[in-house]
């Protein structure tokens, strides 16, 4: 019998707590499958697991990562708290401002050059000083976070770091991307306009 904890889109130390949670209730032949999609936080788990004597086995697919835990019986105790191994690696601080894209191009001109223009942008972004912190997008933009695509890979990447991703929901729907998305959250107008209104600065590249 196995048990299934999605971790994947929580930040630390949400998925160490939640595999604390499903080690205290596990019972005495479960196995543990937590599944997690940023490498920092597979990192933090995976020091848990090692400090508490806990066999475990790693996967790693497409940024995926799946800790496969044994079954290790009834009342398990943790050494420390599990938040005390939450070792955030993030290089950068965020600045007070988004990233409004709202085409899956940059500029006006060349669409192909208009393309590779966003996917270097997107790259770039994890070396600024100053992260942002949200990426908002809409109309054609969400396409960007598309399965199978190179933005969707950098725009994941910027998820660990710890910017929110939102993409607008008519817009998905609009492309048919909602059983297709590699990163990000779904929103509405509401919440478009409150944040493009709420003062903070905006970027559009």
């Amino acid at each position: 019998m196995s048990k299934i904890v999605d971790c994947r889109g929580l930040l630390c130390p949400q998925p160490l707590i939640n595999t604390k949670k499903a080690l205290k209730e596990a019972t005495k032949d479960e196995i543990i499958e937590i599944i997690i999609d940023n490498a920092t936080s597979c990192q933090n788990v995976s020091h848990f697991l090692s400090d508490n004597s806990i066999p475990f086995s790693l996967k790693e697919e497409n940024g995926i990562y799946t800790l496969t835990i044994s079954p290790t019986g009834e009342g398990f105790t943790p050494k420390r708290e599990a938040e005390e191994y939450c070792e955030v690696s993030f290089p950068n601080k965020f600045g007070s401002y988004i990233v409004v894209l709202t085409a899956n191009m940059m500029g006006c001109g060349n669409e192909d050059l208009g393309k590779i223009l966003m996917k270097g942008f997107l790259n770039t972004l994890p070396s600024l000083d100053k992260l942002p912190q949200e990426i908002l997008c809409y109309n054609s933009a969400v396409t960007l976070a598309a399965k199978g695509t190179d933005t969707a890979l950098s725009l994941a990447k910027l998820h660990t770091m710890g910017v929110k991703i939102t993409l607008c929901g008519t817009c998905v729907d609009f492309y048919n991307l909602k059983d297709n998305l590699e990163v990000g959250t779904i929103s509405n107008m509401l919440y478009i306009a409150e944040r493009l209104s709420s003062g903070i600065l905006i970027v559009k590249p």
